[in-house]
């Protein structure tokens, strides 16, 4: 379901004015046209149907009015199915600085699975002219990975407003978790985290995770980058309370695991009480 993210609020009549980069993806990638109707995810999150009221192109500018109930309304239809894309779990994605393009692809990615917050990390492996990117890319200066990450929520409908960090040391970033962790979880039995090991030493299932985790609200999963991450970097994160996760598949490049690794524990949280009830 396709979505356009708006920047600014209805005004008193119920209408959005779309300019700029916003009035060509209206116009030239979603092709929009008089009379059409779009789904809007607003600045509150909530969704609305409008209608392309007005299209001038000499100004290059669109006019949205509302039409029809806004989806977050109680007893509405659309409500339920907007309901079942949120998780009641949010997920954060630590992703070790690879090279630019691979970085992008994680990025788009994750936003389309619906991860709420996206840390890039300094390793150890990763190069250092991938962590001058990844500094540059995620610093407010630098709006390309944000322009990613409004595309991908526009094309996949995603209602998980995903946030970028700056790119940290792993330190920094641990700490940054268990801060979320204590301010978002009644408990640490509320949050899980792991961290995607090639290795086999030490490492559980994802169903071991999951198996003594009880209503997860936070959970995370740290993703390497080309040359992987160090017994040293594993060693830290599990005095974090990381679990270290290996996955039995073929050896899986940075990007693809990523995106695997994200997939699959929502999988598994999102049917747990399926699959611990066959047991």
């Amino acid at each position: 379901m396709r979505q356009f993210i708006a920047e600014t609020e209805l005004d008193s009549k119920g209408c959005l004015y779309v300019t700029g980069k916003k009035f060509r993806y209206l116009s030239s990638v979603l092709r929009c046209r008089g009379g059409d109707m779009i789904d809007v995810r607003l600045p509150d999150g909530s969704l609305q149907p409008m209608t392309v009221a007005f299209i001038n192109t000499d100004e290059k500018k669109i006019t949205l009015q509302v039409a029809g109930t806004n989806v977050t309304s109680k007893n509405n239809f659309h409500a339920k199915a907007e309901s079942c894309l949120t998780s009641k779990t949010e997920f954060w994605l630590f992703m070790f600085a690879a090279k630019p393009p691979k970085m992008e692809l994680i990025i788009r990615q994750a936003v389309e699975c619906g991860v709420a917050a996206i840390v890039p990390v300094e390793g150890e492996f990763c190069q250092k002219s991938c962590i001058e990117s990844a500094i540059k890319k995620s610093s407010p200066s630098d709006d390309r990975w944000q322009r990613i990450i409004t595309e991908a929520r526009q094309q996949s409908g995603s209602p998980v407003e995903t946030k970028i960090y700056p790119c940290m040391k792993l330190q920094k970033a641990l700490e940054l978790w268990q801060t979320h962790v204590k301010e978002k979880c009644p408990s640490e039995k509320n949050s899980l985290a792991i961290v995607l090991y090639e290795q086999t030493a030490g490492t559980k299932t994802l169903h071991e995770c999951a198996a003594n985790a009880e209503n997860i609200t936070a959970a995370c999963v740290v993703s390497g980058a080309e040359g992987g991450i160090t017994p040293d970097e594993i060693a830290l994160m599990q005095d974090s309370g990381f679990i270290p996760v290996h996955c039995r598949t073929n050896i899986l490049r940075c990007e693809t695991a990523a995106l695997y690794g994200t997939a699959a524990l929502q999988t598994v949280l999102l049917e747990k009480e399926l699959w611990q009830s066959k047991e």
